[in-house]
């Protein structure tokens, strides 16, 4: 236990030192292995006090195959190795793995929950703490992570690496402007405003549900109970919890509103002098909706200018070699007539028949008004005999 502490340990000091996917990667992937050769009770992850398995076995020992190789590899070359087919996946994992650096800006696209493995999948949860994403634990099916709030979820495939954020913020279209190339100029300095946003409608979604658990389960009971004491009236803290607020209430809130954002500006001053005291860069990426020429710019400001080739509909993000970076938007380069070509196929699949019944009834109904005023006008005038 205490090993496995000290590796955990020594991993996370690497990786706040350098944001380095690769090793957590081949963990994972070490460890898909060991679910995909020796999975059959259900159960890979490693529990305490519970009988170690032949899956298990193999998934504990992925970790130090990676971080301590030089300590661990009398593993793959002992007794231990032929007594064990946990042991012996791992090691054939460790001889044919390819060793290469992944970078976060590397990962495609960030996505929102839920989260659902496949049966070979594994995920890697982080949490970020001082501004630094650390991994905490990584999860295999029937096992789903869920995304919560400053959590950021990579899931290895066996083809491939997914994301999943829970900071959700995008960059802005600043302007488009038109030539060979298209020139689209983008900013991102609203990052701390649009995350701040984004925990508020946390918060009242939690209270939301809070409040509702408490009028569920004990509502009922409390309108029963007041009803049978009819001569006492209701408490102030009944009004309060399930009916409306008073005003006094409202006053609680404010202070409690200014509190919290006092609270967060005080993290925020924070986390800014950790991260002015680091080089931050980003990487301004793009690639056509259907697919194709994905194209990187890197740049150590908090706006680009980036050059599309007209006629695509692009998704474009800023990814980062710190974390999960943005999610996408869409840049449509395509002319204007394009847009007027697909109202006219609109207009195409409109029926004749209701045009022609269209024009039909608005005739029918100005020769009814022509017929009325005809109608009208040669109906004879009555004179009155004083006038003659």
């Amino acid at each position: 236990m205490h090993t496995s502490c000290f590796v955990f340990v020594v991993l996370c000091v690497a990786f706040a030192a350098s944001l380095d996917l690769g090793p957590l990667i081949r963990i994972a992937q070490c460890r898909s292995q060991c679910v995909k050769a020796n999975d059959i009770d259900g159960g890979c992850e490693w529990i305490e006090n519970r009988n170690e398995t032949i899956c298990n076995q193999c998934w504990k020992i992925c970790d130090p195959f990676e971080t301590q190789w030089e300590v661990a590899k009398y593993i793959c070359e002992g007794d231990d190795y032929l007594r064990s087919p946990g042991y012996q996946t791992a090691c054939l994992y460790r001889k044919t793995r390819l060793e290469e650096e992944y970078l976060p800006s590397s990962l495609p696209a960030p996505k929102s929950g839920p989260i659902k493995l496949g049966a070979h999948d594994i995920a890697i949860a982080f949490f970020k703490s001082r501004g630094k994403w650390l991994p905490t634990e990584y999860f295999a099916s029937p096992r789903n992570p869920v995304l919560r709030q400053e959590s950021w979820i990579l899931v290895v495939l066996e083809d491939g690496v997914q994301s999943y954020s829970w900071e959700e913020w995008r960059p802005t279209l600043e302007s488009l402007k038109e030539g060979p190339f298209v020139e689209a100029t983008l900013s991102w300095h609203d990052i701390s405003d649009q995350l701040i946003r984004l925990r508020e409608s946390e918060r009242k979604k939690f209270n939301e549900r809070v409040r509702q658990y408490y009028l569920e389960r004990y509502g009922e009971k409390v309108l029963r109970e007041w009803r049978n004491q009819q001569d006492t009236p209701i408490s102030d803290q009944v009004f309060r919890r399930f009916f409306f607020r008073r005003f006094e209430d409202e006053l609680q809130d404010d202070r409690m509103k200014k509190n919290l954002l006092l609270q967060n500006l005080a993290r925020q001053s924070v986390v800014s002098s950790i991260l002015e005291r680091t080089e931050s860069s980003y990487v301004v990426s793009w690639e056509p909706e259907t697919g194709g020429l994905m194209g990187n710019q890197v740049v150590d400001t908090e706006s680009a200018q980036i050059s599309l080739l007209p006629g695509t509909k692009y998704l474009v993000r800023i990814a980062s070699n710190e974390g999960p970076g943005s999610f996408p938007i869409e840049i449509d380069t395509r002319p204007k007539f394009d847009h007027v070509l697909k109202q006219k196929k609109n207009l195409d699949n409109i029926c004749p028949l209701e045009i022609i019944a269209g024009v039909l009834l608005a005739l029918i109904v100005i020769t009814a008004i022509i017929c009325i005023r005809l109608c009208f006008c040669r109906s004879p005038k009555n004179v009155d005999q004083a006038d003659v």
